[in-house]
């Protein structure tokens, strides 16, 4: 696991917030709370030297037949029925299908104990992949935050929103057998119907907010904008539904004026005008203004993502040759010119792994690691955070689907690379022998096979796109 699992680090939560351009009002805050952080390393030393063992066990155990397969599957879904209410089984049970195919090209890819389960490291990742693929949510406890993919186990995700019961229901399997894919999928369905359970919950507070508790099926067009106002500012703002008082609201709804805010307001209409035109004789009811914001959810993070490609533009409009890097005094050159706030102290760019020192005497900012920061996370959810799009998971997906395993040679991935073009690399291309070369050694080492999840494939991945994809570190060196 060790040879096969990327352990790239991000920085520490911290208090540090970093504003866009517009506005000081509009914050990009690191996604993890230090509680969460402290949690996952009780949590890995408390269980980590069991899960190694148990993982040592994988094949030579829990083998069966397909009707025990099914049974297990069965049994999973019983057991989120008797924790979380029949309600969420039925959200689980109706999503897990569709969550299969989008997870299956990923899951053939990673490293899976003989019975065909996967890890408990490999379920983590999984999950983190298939939540930013669908909806671009960074979730808490499952997103790495530094400390590599194998600090806690994804169950974790369900610690503050479920109950005990809820996490045991995954824990009891990933701790000693690992997942299937169908149980994997309900983990995500699972988890999914309880992000639903918060949309709707965080709307009744918004009708309350504005004063339309009273009659939320029956909202007029001015009543119904006005709702969706003030669940995008406690969105945005990282405010509490449960917490938040209508004073603190027309506060916001009076003072809040960033300049994209209008186009977010513009934004939410049109999603749901679409979802209205499927059935606008329920336009004012409530279950019709849950779908939209459900939907709204869904596409915010791509479409909030113009603000990292804005960054990233910027920063590559100073970069140093094609490197991918940004002479620090140029970094902060940009910032006086008015482009960003790029103005993070030399000792903060460390920390989020952002900073190149291999040149001490010429020091420059790594673009991809810099636009990945957790530092230029949205706060939007108790579950999860709405982030930069990491455009090497995008790069990455391409690969996997082609190759339908954990490693492949060298000769196979120089043949994809080549064809595969990015943002800001053309395809198709002739990759450098010493790049070439590079990937080879990395086979030799591993029985003349490459690992597509490895920190050394992930390295290579960098200097292949080094616009891109982060440099990955090593945990707890950031």
């Amino acid at each position: 696991l060790a040879q096969v699992w990327p352990t790239v680090a991000a920085p520490p939560a911290r208090a540090h917030v970093r504003t866009s351009q517009e506005s000081p009002h509009h914050l990009r805050i690191p996604f993890m709370s230090p509680f969460v952080s402290i949690m996952r390393r009780a949590f890995l030393a408390a269980v980590a030297p069991t899960v190694f063992l148990a993982t040592q066990a994988l094949g030579s155990a829990f083998r069966g037949n397909a009707a025990a397969q099914g049974r297990r599957s069965i049994d999973i879904l019983e057991d989120v029925e008797r924790a979380l209410g029949s309600g969420l089984r039925g959200a689980a049970e109706s999503r897990a299908a569709q969550l299969e195919d989008a997870m299956r090209p990923i899951f053939a890819s990673l490293p899976k104990a003989e019975d065909g389960r996967l890890p408990w490291t490999g379920v983590r990742y999984l999950l983190h992949r298939v939540f930013v693929e669908r909806h671009a949510w960074q979730v808490h406890g499952i997103a790495d935050n530094g400390e590599g993919w194998s600090s806690a186990s994804p169950s974790q995700a369900f610690v503050e929103h479920a109950g005990d019961e809820a996490v045991q229901i995954f824990e009891k399997r990933l701790s000693s057998q690992g997942l299937t894919l169908h149980e994997a999928a309900v983990f995500a369905a699972t988890l999914e119907g309880l992000v639903h359970e918060e949309v709707v919950e965080r709307l009744h507070a918004a009708y309350h907010l504005v004063g339309s508790s009273m009659h939320e099926d029956a909202a007029d067009e001015d009543e119904i904008e006005l709702v969706l106002d003030v669940y995008m500012l406690m969105y945005v703002r990282n405010l509490d539904h449960a917490e938040v008082t209508q004073n603190q609201i027309l506060d916001l709804l009076e003072n809040y004026r960033p300049s994209n805010w209008n186009a977010t307001r513009q934004w939410v209409r049109e999603v749901r005008k679409e979802v209205v035109s499927a059935n606008p004789d329920a336009r004012g009811a409530f279950g019709t203004t849950v779908r939209a914001v459900e939907e709204t959810m869904d596409r915010y993070g791509r479409w909030q993502n113009y603000e990292c490609d804005a960054m990233k533009t910027d920063l590559l409009k100073i970069e140093r040759g094609g490197s991918g890097r940004v002479p620090l005094q140029d970094f902060y050159r940009a910032a006086l010119n008015g482009q960003h706030l790029f103005t993070e102290a030399k000792e903060y760019l460390r920390e989020l792994g952002a900073l190149d020192e291999s040149i001490p005497s010429r020091p420059s900012v790594i673009i991809a690691n810099y636009v990945n920061a957790p530092s230029n996370c949205l706060a939007g959810s108790r579950f999860y955070s709405v982030c930069c799009l990491n455009e090497c998971e995008a790069l990455l997906k391409p690969l996997e689907e082609h190759i339908g395993a954990p490693a492949a040679t060298a000769g196979r991935i120089v043949e994809l690379v080549e064809q595969l073009a990015s943002p800001t690399v053309v395809a198709p291309r002739k990759l450098p022998a010493l790049l070439v070369a590079r990937l080879e050694e990395i086979a030799a080492q591993h029985s003349g096979r490459v690992p597509l999840h490895g920190r050394l494939f992930a390295q290579w991945m960098h200097h292949a796109y080094p616009r891109e994809c982060p440099f990955p570190h090593l945990s707890g060196t950031t």
